[in-house]
């Protein structure tokens, strides 16, 4: 059984990532609303991939990504971002601190689920086919 932590607070995104992933049941989600619940999350059950939303109620999720990139117990596991904030200049800066991908919404759930089996399957640095334009 492989895990993908999913920190977001929009339930309806969540609620989709649920509903897709009901196509690879060996896949166990996990989920928080919050980033510091989120982060605790991955400390202790470290999952095999972590999808990340960047605006939270609690904190950024730039601040996650470099809390989970500095902390040895989280710093390898790949992360991809979700947002619907994608300004060449947003996906640089979270590419920068160590974001493996970064993904915009409304997703396109075919690549999404082609990610997630990359990355699940060859356990990290997968190669993720574009969006054809």
């Amino acid at each position: 059984m492989t895990t993908i932590l999913y920190i977001e607070d929009n339930l309806y995104n969540v609620q989709l990532v649920e509903r897709l992933l009901l196509q690879r049941p060996d896949v166990q989600l996990l989920t928080s609303v919050q980033g510091n619940p989120g982060i605790n999350i991955a400390q202790t059950r470290h999952p095999d991939l972590i999808l990340l939303d960047v605006h939270l109620p609690d904190i950024n999720g730039f601040d996650v990504l470099e809390r989970l990139r500095a902390d040895a117990t989280t710093a390898n596991i790949p992360i991809v971002v979700l947002s619907a904030d994608a300004t060449p200049g947003q996906v640089r800066r979270f590419r920068d601190a160590g974001a493996n991908e970064y993904l915009t919404k409304p997703l396109d759930l075919k690549l999404l689920l082609t990610l997630i089996d990359n990355y699940l399957g060859d356990g990290g640095d997968a190669a993720v086919p574009q969006p054809e334009a």
